[in-house]
């Protein structure tokens, strides 16, 4: 598999590391300006890449 931070676009990285710090979809969002059905697409889609099923996951996938 590559590397989990080249698999995702700036913006699902950008995203997870923020909901990585503890913010909801809301803040997320608002903190981005856009909404939070995008913030939650985005980590769906992060999640397909990097082959797991939760924030936690992503998380541990992005340490490695």
């Amino acid at each position: 598999m590559k590397n989990a931070q080249t698999v995702l676009t700036k913006r699902e990285h950008e995203i997870l590391s923020l909901s990585a710090r503890g913010l909801t979809a809301r803040e997320v969002a608002d903190e981005l300006g856009i909404s939070s059905q995008t913030v939650r697409k985005h980590l769906q889609n992060a999640y397909s890449k990097l082959n797991v099923n939760n924030k936690i996951g992503a998380i541990l996938r992005l340490k490695q």
